[in-house]
C-alpha cells in the first residue's frame, strides 16, 4: 500500500470536504456580489462568519430610522440622520469588499474598474480643494473611506492619504499593478531615513526624465 498515492485525491482537493468548502466559498462570493451590486440583505450566517454583524446591524437600524415618518423633525436633524446612515453604509460596504476580496481569487472586471475609479477620485482630492461641486461630490466614496471633506484641508489630506494607500494596496493584490502611493504622497516617515542612493549619470537621468514624460496612463 502506498499511502502517498492512495491519498492523492484528498491531497489534491478532491475530497468531499474540499468540495464542500469550494461550494461554500462560491456561495459567499455570490452573496457579497449581490450585496455590493443590488444591496441584497446578507444572511445572518455570513455576517457572523466575517464579523460583519455589528456594523451591519447599525447600518440597518439607521436605514430604517431615516425612512421612518418623523413628524416635527427639522431639516437639519433629518440631514444629520441621513449623513449618519450614509457613514454606516459606507463602513459596512468597505468591510464587505474586504471580505469579498479575501475569498475571491478573481474579482469581476466591473468590480476592479469601480475600485480603479475610486483610486482616481482619491488622487484628484489631493489637488482639488472644492469637493461640493455636483460634478465632483461623491458621498458614497467619502463615507466609505471616512473622509470629512468639510474639515480642515490638512485633515482631509491625511484622511485621503490613508484611504488611498489602503485601496492602492488592495488594488495591487487584485491586479498586479505597481503601487504608486509613495510617488503621490512621498515615502512614509519610517522609510525616509533610508540613505538616498547616488544619483545616476546625466545620460541616465535624462533618459529617466524622458520616460516619465512619455509615461502611460495608470492602468490595471
Amino acid at each position: 500500500m502506498n499511502q502517498k498515492t492512495d491519498n492523492m485525491y484528498i491531497d489534491d482537493g478532491y475530497s468531499d470536504e474540499a468540495q464542500r468548502k469550494r461550494e461554500e466559498i462560491r456561495d459567499h462570493i455570490s452573496w457579497f456580489d449581490e450585496f455590493l451590486t443590488f444591496g441584497t440583505p446578507l444572511p445572518e450566517h455570513i455576517r457572523r462568519r466575517y464579523r460583519l454583524e455589528e456594523d451591519y446591524r447599525r447600518y440597518k437600524e439607521l436605514e430604517v430610522q431615516v425612512y421612518r415618518d418623523r413628524a416635527g423633525y427639522g431639516e437639519e436633524q433629518r440631514m444629520n440622520e441621513l449623513c449618519e446612515a450614509g457613514r454606516a453604509k459606507g463602513k459596512v460596504t468597505l468591510a464587505v469588499e474586504k471580505a469579498y476580496e479575501s475569498i475571491c481569487p478573481h474579482p469581476s472586471r466591473d468590480y476592479i474598474e469601480e475600485r480603479y475609479e475610486e483610486l482616481l477620485y482619491l488622487r484628484g482630492m489631493v489637488y482639488r480643494k472644492d469637493y461640493d461641486d455636483p460634478m465632483w461630490y461623491r458621498p458614497e466614496v467619502l463615507n466609505k473611506y471616512g473622509i470629512d471633506h468639510k474639515g480642515p484641508r490638512e485633515t482631509v489630506l491625511v484622511q485621503v492619504e490613508k484611504a488611498y494607500r489602503e485601496l492602492d494596496a488592495r488594488f495591487c493584490r487584485m491586479t498586479g499593478k505597481k503601487p504608486d502611493a509613495d510617488e503621490l504622497f512621498g515615502k512614509p516617515a519610517v522609510r525616509q531615513s533610508v540613505p538616498v542612493q547616488k544619483e545616476a549619470p546625466e545620460n541616465g537621468a535624462r533618459e529617466n526624465r524622458m520616460c516619465r514624460r512619455k509615461g502611460r496612463r495608470p492602468g490595471f
